[in-house]
Parts: structure tokens; sequence; C-alpha cells
């Protein structure tokens, strides 16, 4: 008999992250039955049931606007798992979501946790929740071993999937300087008009060059025409970010991805003015850059709420490519990333992982 496992991803990177595991898991053993709740990644090697991504906000009053939406998605998430009886369940980051349902199936079946919520940096009680409904945790940073062993929490680290996810075939860099606003309709609400003001300004000083947004697959084009037509949309993919000359993206995975790729960015983010205020009386801290916070000194500008103005950005950007010589610094600074997430073969050690516990 198959033994069944359940995937929950609700946002992009947990997608990418879920979908690469599933197909692992896969190719490695015919005897599993794989049920996801989640994007399109996790959709092509599983049987999905709810598209969690098309649900997914961010900032506390843009949670609260959505709440009936996510109750009623909760609730038929729940209700699908008791079905399915899983041998196994596997929550990927999305920690309000998730978080509350290990705690409402209170261990009727087995949970994984894949890619830690940030409790180091802030809410650091869902360390009870942890503890008490998560049987093992499997973290992406070095560090978060070491601050769950603290814990004394069962966690386990084989290194970032990315390492292994991005093939870097060296497109040369072209004259483009593209926009990341989000992967989320209110992080693109936020960050989109300011990021082509910015454009404006740019282009005065750059006539030469050419700028693009890349879209999250996830994102409707049309969504980015009602900002502007007159701007490039182009897929995500990893040869768009190579053949960047530089990048303006919004905080996220994103960033690691631009990292990893050795192409220069600065991040921006901005929220709910709310939400921001009570943000920064709790998260513990000082960057919101991965590559910023695994590096503990600023690598890469960050322009945050206010900072992210379209001058600001169009200043620190030009910044870098008007001189060569910091240009090449950031390079430099940013070559030495995968050695910061090594090892490289994370998701197959994963997948390899799970199953010798499922047994199959």
């Amino acid at each position: 008999m198959k033994k069944k496992i359940v995937i929950i991803a609700g946002d992009k990177s947990g997608d990418i992250y879920g979908g690469f595991l599933c197909e692992t898991l896969i190719n490695n053993s015919s005897s599993l039955d794989i049920y996801s709740f989640g994007g399109e990644n996790l959709a092509k090697h599983s049987k999905q049931l709810i598209n969690l991504l098309s649900k997914s906000v961010c900032g506390l009053t843009e949670v609260i606007s959505s709440l009936g939406e996510l109750i009623n998605t909760f609730n038929k998430t729940l209700s699908y798992i008791k079905k399915i009886k899983p041998d196994l369940i596997i929550l990927i980051d999305f920690p309000d979501f998730n978080l509350r349902l290990a705690k409402k199936l209170n261990k009727q079946f087995p949970i994984f946790y894949y890619i830690s919520p940030q409790i180091w940096a802030w809410r650091k009680n869902r360390i009870n929740l942890i503890k008490k409904y998560i049987d093992k945790m499997i973290v992406l940073f070095k560090f978060e071993k070491e601050f769950y062993k603290k814990e004394r929490v069962d966690a386990l680290y084989f290194g970032h999937p990315l390492l292994e996810i991005i093939k870097k075939e060296n497109f040369p860099a072209k004259k483009i300087i593209s926009f990341l606003p989000g992967s989320r309709i209110n992080e693109i609400n936020k960050h989109l008009p300011i990021m082509l003001k910015a454009k404006k300004i740019i282009e005065k000083e750059l006539p030469n060059y050419q700028f693009r947004i890349i879209r999250p697959l996830n994102m409707a084009k049309s969504l980015y025409n009602t900002f502007s037509t007159e701007i490039e949309i182009i897929d995500h993919s990893y040869q768009a970010i190579e053949e960047s000359k530089f990048i303006i993206t919004s905080s996220g995975t994103a960033t690691v991805e631009i990292a990893i790729l050795n192409v220069p960015y600065i991040i921006i983010y901005k929220l709910n003015n709310l939400s921001w205020q009570i943000l920064k009386r709790i998260v513990n801290t000082k960057f919101v850059g991965m590559i910023n916070i695994l590096s503990s000194h600023p690598v890469i500008e960050e322009l945050l709420q206010k900072d992210a103005n379209p001058a600001n950005i169009a200043q620190t950007t030009l910044k870098y490519l008007q001189n060569e010589k910091k240009y090449n610094e950031l390079k430099n600074d940013l070559s030495k990333t995968k050695e910061i997430l090594s090892p490289c073969g994370a998701t197959a050690n994963i997948a390899k992982f799970i199953i010798n516990y499922l047994k199959v």
C-alpha cells in the first residue's frame, strides 16, 4: 500500500521548494501518493486540492481584510486532510496558517516543518507551538539549527535547496535594470508605482538602459498593465535575472536567488503604515534581507518604508551603475553567498530522509 504525504505551501518560494521536493520524492519512490495545497510547482508533481497561492497576502492589516476567505480556506484544508489520513504532513513556511493547522490537528498525524518561521526575528512565542505539535523541523540556514538546538527542538539542516534549483548559465549581463516588486498582490500595489517613478529618474541619467518587470508566474500580466503599458513584462526565469545588470527587488526569497546568480541589487519594502509601526516594535533583527542577516552586516542596501521612495531608489541604483569600483565590490561580496548556503544537494537528502522515515 502506498504511503500518503500532504504538502502545504502558501507562498511562491514555498511552492518552488515544495515542487522540487515533491518531484524528487516521486522520482525516488513509486510507493508515495502526494497531495498538495500550494501553487503551480506543487501541482505539477502531486494531486493539488487547493491553490493556496491565490489566497496569500502579507501585512497585518492586509491579513485582517482577507480573514473570511482565509478561514474558509483553512477549514477546507483541514477537512481534506482528515479525509486523506496522511502518513506524513509537510508544512512549508506560511506560519500563520500552518502552525494553526498543526495545532488544530493536534498530533493526529506526523508533521515535518520545512523552512522555519523566522521566530528568531519575531514572535518567538511560536516556539511553544513548534515544540508541542511539530515532529521535525527542517531548516534552510545553519544558524537556525543552532537556534533550535538551544530550544531543544529536533532540527535538521541539509543546506539550501536553491543551490541545486538554480542552474547558473553565465548569460552575459545586458544594460537592463529589472524590477521585482513582489509575489503578492499587495506587495506589487505598494512597490511597483514607486519603482516606475524611480525609473523616470534613472533613465534620464542612463538613457541607453532598458527596464523590465520580472513577473512571478502566479501573477497575471494584466495586473502590471494597470500601472504601466510602457515597460516590458517578462516571466520569471533565472536567465532573466542573470541578464540584468542591476535589480531593484522587494524583500523575500528573490533576494537569495539574485545573490546566488551574483547580480548586484538593492532591496526595497513598504507596508501599510499600521503594519509597519507594529512590526518595527517586535522584530529583533537589524536587517530584512537574508544575505545581510547571514553576513551580520549590510552587504545589500535596504530602503524600507519612508526610505523606499523614488529619489532614494534612483540615487542608490545610479551609485552602483555609475561607479564601476562600487559595482564590482558588490559582485565580489555576493560571490560568497554559495559558501554561506552550502552544502549543495539539500533536496535529495531531505527526500532520502523522508523516504527512510516512511520506510518506503
